[in-house]
């Protein structure tokens, strides 16, 4: 098995699981999305412990965690991730995730824009052309349906700012998230202990449900870990491709298992957003082979 098709699957994987979460934090609805989120931070936290020790990432974890810049700035992501995470868990229980779908769509293109305005990037006329068709979008889905797709700009703006702290300081990808997690695994204790005191503290006796909230530990972590191996195999171009199986299975799932609206102004933006996509996927491939012509 060659390098690239050793790669394929586990990316291919993580999306597919990234892309059918929705289903998952359905499952969880009769819990509040604030308590799902700090659920979700404390058995993250407790399983990256785990896989730290079994790949033996403890001396980086530690020596990033004395980098003061280095944890700083993580930990900030950690704050970062989580708001993305309860608006990504409220969305779906409150039947938007088409419009969660759309963020992630977005997201690639905002990262470009992050670039230009944070980095001093530059962009092309094909670059900037997807830019534009994607606003295009994004502005008759706005006013043709009545009101602005906050929930799509919120998800796509916090993973932009997300994947920025992230180029800034280069970790893998365990060490950083027990990092993030670290940073606000005291504030979702204190919220459990005082939603519990307050007598809000959802408690249910169904055993499936407390296993799958343990499990939503799992479900953030392992995608992770089988992206970051995936992504280390496969070219950087074709990463860029795949990751829109995650918010396509997303729409797939709102549309056809939740009966969510899918009107005209939907179709006319997601059109958009798909054109914006093959124009960036085609202007990276062409940009690769060029760089690789001049190797």
């Amino acid at each position: 098995m060659n390098r690239v098709n050793k790669g394929v699957m586990p990316t291919v994987g993580a999306y597919v699981m990234w892309g059918v979460l929705p289903i998952y934090w359905k499952f969880l609805q009769e819990i509040p999305s604030g308590q799902i989120l700090a659920h979700r931070i404390v058995w993250s936290f407790l399983f990256i412990l785990l896989v730290l020790k079994w790949t033996k990432q403890w001396t980086e974890f530690n020596y990033a965690l004395r980098h003061r810049a280095t944890r700083n700035a993580f930990m900030l992501n950690g704050f970062i991730v989580s708001a993305n995470w309860f608006v990504y868990i409220w969305a779906v229980n409150h039947g938007y995730i088409i419009e969660a779908s759309l963020g992630y769509y977005i997201n690639p293109l905002v990262s470009m824009v992050l670039g230009v305005l944070v980095f001093r990037e530059s962009l092309n006329r094909v670059q900037w052309l997807a830019v534009t068709v994607a606003a295009i979008g994004v502005l008759v889905l706005t006013f043709g349906y009545g009101s602005f797709p906050w929930i799509a700009f919120i998800l796509a703006s916090t993973f932009g700012f997300y994947g920025m702290v992230k180029k800034r300081r280069p970790l893998a990808s365990t060490v950083s998230l027990g990092i993030e997690t670290l940073a606000v695994v005291p504030v979702a204790i204190i919220f459990l202990g005082w939603q519990t005191s307050q007598g809000g503290l959802t408690m249910t006796t169904e055993p499936v449900i407390w296993v799958a909230l343990v499990g939503t530990g799992v479900m953030t972590a392992l995608p992770l870990l089988l992206f970051g191996y995936g992504a280390q195999h496969i070219p950087f171009t074709l990463v860029g491709f795949l990751q829109f199986i995650a918010p396509t299975l997303s729409l797939a799932i709102g549309v056809i298992l939740y009966n969510e609206p899918f009107t005209g102004y939907h179709v006319f933006a997601f059109t958009c957003i798909w054109i914006a996509i093959f124009f960036f996927s085609w202007n990276s491939w062409i940009q690769t082979r060029k760089r690789r012509q001049l190797v």
